[in-house]
Order: structure tokens, then C-alpha cells, then sequence
């Protein structure tokens, strides 16, 4: 079946999720960050900046599960395409995060139809904490209706990339990391663990989840220039290839300012599996 462009502004609802000091923990050590002020319960924990993507997991599954028409088989052929945080604060240990999405826009590809959903992350007091946009593919499905625009969280990074790298370092994926994730993260989709469940998807072996390797792509782009992981206000990212377990990622800066650092993920076979720009802010600055 097609995917309906009438689902653009289907509101799938809130959900109220506790946030405590363990997950927020766990999520730095599945990623992994060894980096001391993600474990400091005593100075307050400095939260890795993916770690919103946790939190919207559960929305994920219920937007996949209404998408547009879709048989149950068309919605698991979704795929994590693009990504777009904007965090205005992330949460502390103890709070309530409120947390909604809506369906913003749909669009066509080669591959399939597109679906962009916002996530919209607040205190149960109403006070911003982030927003995300996340594009999902859905592949070999059809779009019925007109594309609309996609609708950009902010202006994208001014960086141009240059041919030469930077800064690299080498990331290296076990083979049981994508397990290790999965429960550190709290976010389950069995094409990463299973291997009949990849099979399924048409993989033929489990693959390291996106967030899992975006999350790596930010703790080695900051760590590489001495970046406080608290200063980070925006990550973008495009996911272009799939991460095989039991191989070694070489994270890559293509271009730094006062402001961005663009960076790009390589396969040990020279494909690209991410593309993106991580945001700081010095003080309490945006661009």
C-alpha cells in the first residue's frame, strides 16, 4: 500500500517518561563515552547529548505502527534516514520529561516515501528541553498525494567542507555492542540483535543501530578538540549506509568553526555510513 500524504499533521499524542541518574548513565556507557562527567553523580551528571533519542523511542514505534496506511511488513521496512536535535537544555536526573510528536511532512524518493516526525520534549512544568525532527524511508513504498516541505528545525550549518580531513579517529564496533546499546539506551528493535529478526528485514546479519553510531560520531568529534559535551545545541545528521558489527569506524572532521564541526563516519570500505555537523555554543550563545 502507498503512503497517504494525508497523515501530514496527525498528532500521535504525549508521553510522560521518568528520566533518572541509571539510564542517563547507562546510555553514556552504551555509546560508549568514557568521559568522567557523564558518571559524576556528585558534581550532576552531564547528559550525552544523543541521549534524547532514548526518551523517543517509544513514540517512534507508535508513529511506525499508524504510518500513513502501511501494512505491519511495509512499516518495519522503515529506516532512519535524517536527524535533526535542537536542544534548548537536556534532562536532569529526577525529572519528567513530557514528550509529543506529530507527523510534519512526507516526500518521495528513488527508494521509497519519506516521513518526517517531530518530537517536541518539555518539563511537565511546560519548560523547552529539545526538539527533533527525524526523517524515517520506507523502503519500496509508495507516496500517494504531493511531497510537502520539509520544515527545518534552523538555518544548517555555514561550514563549508573541505577536501582534506581535520582530525579522525578510529571508533571500534564489537560484536556485542549492538546488545550492549540496546539495553543501555532502552531502545529494542531486534534487526540489531536478532538474526532471524534481520533476516526478516532483509539484512543478513544484525546491524549497529544509526543512533548508536551518530551517538559514537559525537563523543569522538567533541573529544578530538576538548569540546564540552554540555555546550552541544544542535546535531545534524544523515545516515547513508549501514554499520556491520565486528568493524572498526573511522569518525572524520571535514570542516570546524567558531560554532560547527562537520564531521562523516567511514566504513572500513570507504562508504560514508553518517553524515552531519555537531553545534556548540560558547556560553549561552546560538547562532
Amino acid at each position: 500500500m502507498p503512503l497517504s500524504a494525508d497523515i501530514v499533521g496527525t498528532a500521535v499524542g504525549s508521553l510522560d517518561v521518568p528520566v533518572d541518574a541509571r539510564w542517563l548513565m547507562a546510555y553514556a556507557a552504551g555509546v560508549p563515552d568514557e568521559r568522567p562527567e557523564l558518571y559524576d553523580t556528585v558534581a550532576g551528571l552531564v547528559v550525552h547529548p544523543v541521549f534524547p533519542v532514548a526518551v523517543e523511542w517509544q513514540h517512534v514505534v507508535t508513529v511506525r505502527a499508524v504510518a500513513g496506511g502501511l501494512t505491519g511488513d511495509e512499516a518495519r521496512r522503515g529506516i532512519h534516514a535524517n536527524h535533526d536535535l535542537l536542544i534548548e537544555r537536556l534532562p536532569r536526573a529526577g525529572e519528567v520529561v513530557r514528550v509529543s510528536a506529530s507527523i510534519v511532512a512526507v516526500g518521495r524518493r528513488r527508494a521509497g516515501a519519506t516521513q518526517d516526525v517531530r518530537f517536541v520534549a518539555v518539563t511537565t512544568t511546560g519548560e523547552p528541553l529539545w526538539q527533533t525532527t527525524m526523517t524515517s524511508l520506507f523502503l519500496g513504498v509508495e507516496l500517494l498525494g504531493e511531497p510537502s516541505p520539509t520544515n527545518e528545525l534552523a538555518v544548517g550549518p555555514p561550514v563549508p567542507v573541505a577536501g582534506d580531513v581535520l582530525d579522525e579517529r578510529r571508533s571500534v564496533v564489537r560484536p556485542v555492542d549492538a546488545h550492549v546499546y540496546s539495553e543501555c539506551a532502552r531502545i529494542w528493535n531486534p534487526i540489531h540483535t536478532d538474526m532471524v529478526a534481520a533476516n526478516a528485514a532483509g539484512l543478513p546479519r544484525p546491524i549497529l543501530h544509526g543512533t548508536a553510531t551518530l551517538a559514537r560520531a559525537v563523543s569522538a568529534v567533541t573529544a578530538m578538540h576538548g569540546d564540552d559535551l554540555a555546550g552541544v545545541r544542535r546535531i545534524t545528521a544523515a545516515f547513508r549506509a549501514p554499520v556491520e558489527l565486528g568493524s572498526e569506524l573511522t569518525v572524520r572532521v571535514r570542516g570546524r568553526d567558531a560554532f560547527w564541526s562537520v564531521f562523516d563516519v567511514v566504513r572500513p570500505d570507504d562508504a560514508v555510513a553518517v553524515s552531519g555537523a555537531v553545534c556548540r555554543a560558547p556560553g549561552d550563545v546560538l547562532p
